[in-house]
């Protein structure tokens, strides 16, 4: 670390330069106009040149010490802002969350409200990435972890497994089997690639040929893309539930692929005992449950 001059002689000339008087910046520190200049006065020796230009009782900054001060003020509105965030990451009530986009827009935002009328005093701050967490970096305090088990060093629960099944616009696609669904325009992410291969070979016609796709960046356009009619889209069941109740989305060739992979809820041990980390997390633990039921309803056969 570089030899810095003292935090104080800092504060004072910012607020003297700002001003243009030592006597308003002793008011705006609580010290007296003698103990502004005299700041000034080391902090002038520390640097070896003169920030001010005193005339009588008034002062001007010198060009020095405009140039100095664009740089002083960058510095501390640096350090403003990085004590903010640490204030709000000790604050009970302030919970972040780092989110994959799909299940953010597509599960847990239409649920907010229900949570934040419980809870209205826990202000809850959402990032998207696909990208998993790590919380020794990121400026989170849990997260959504997508795969098969939690980390070692994690706390959190299963909320649910996927859960795969084709869906279409309502009434787009008549019911029909698996391998007249593979004439039709077959929607999916980039980033799941594999989806169609898997439920193909596990609805009993592995290796078909898929005639046409439309790929998406993630599942939040795939499902969008179904439900305007470009195609049949591969869902993940708790991410259309609504659709599917409403009967906005259907699916022309009901059989549901149940995955090893999930979403579990995760954070870091020492975590464990956030107050409002904890009422989240007994929160969205009974909105897993109920989505965890709607996933064995919409096929009761695949799901068992």
């Amino acid at each position: 670390m570089q030899h810095l001059p003292p935090l104080n002689t800092l504060r004072a000339f910012e607020a003297a330069a700002r001003h243009l008087s030592f006597k308003k910046a002793g008011e705006e520190l609580c010290v007296t106009p003698g103990a502004v200049s005299r700041h000034i006065a080391n902090l002038e020796a520390f640097l070896g040149v003169r920030l001010f230009a005193r005339r009588n009782r008034q002062v001007a900054l010198t060009r020095s010490g405009k140039t100095y001060l664009r740089e002083v003020q960058d510095g501390l509105t640096r350090i403003a802002h990085a004590t903010a965030a640490l204030d709000a990451r000790r604050n009970d009530n302030v919970l972040r969350l780092k989110l994959p986009p799909t299940f953010a827009i597509r599960w847990l935002v239409p649920r907010l409200a229900h949570f934040h009328a419980l809870y209205p005093n826990i202000s809850v701050q959402v990032t998207t990435s696909h990208d998993p967490a790590d919380f020794d970096n990121d400026e989170v305090d849990a997260a959504m972890h997508y795969g098969a088990e939690l980390g070692k060093d994690q706390s959190g629960e299963l909320l649910f497994r996927e859960a795969l099944i084709p869906i279409c616009r309502a009434g787009l696609v008549p019911r029909c089997t698996p391998r007249e669904l593979a004439e039709c325009v077959l929607l999916h992410s980039f980033r799941r690639p594999d989806d169609w291969p898997r439920w193909f070979a596990h609805a009993g016609v592995p290796g078909i040929s898929i005639k046409q796709r439309l790929v998406f960046e993630n599942s939040s356009l795939t499902y969008q893309g179904a439900l305007d009619g470009l195609g049949v889209g591969m869902a993940q069941v708790a991410f259309v539930a609504d659709e599917l109740k409403a009967g906005r989305l259907e699916s022309p060739a009901p059989i549901q692929l149940n995955g090893a992979s999930g979403y579990f809820l995760s954070y870091p041990k020492e975590r464990a005992r956030m107050p409002s980390l904890r009422a989240f997390h007994r929160w969205i633990a009974h909105e897993a449950c109920v989505t965890r039921r709607e996933i064995c309803g919409a096929n009761p056969k695949e799901a068992a």
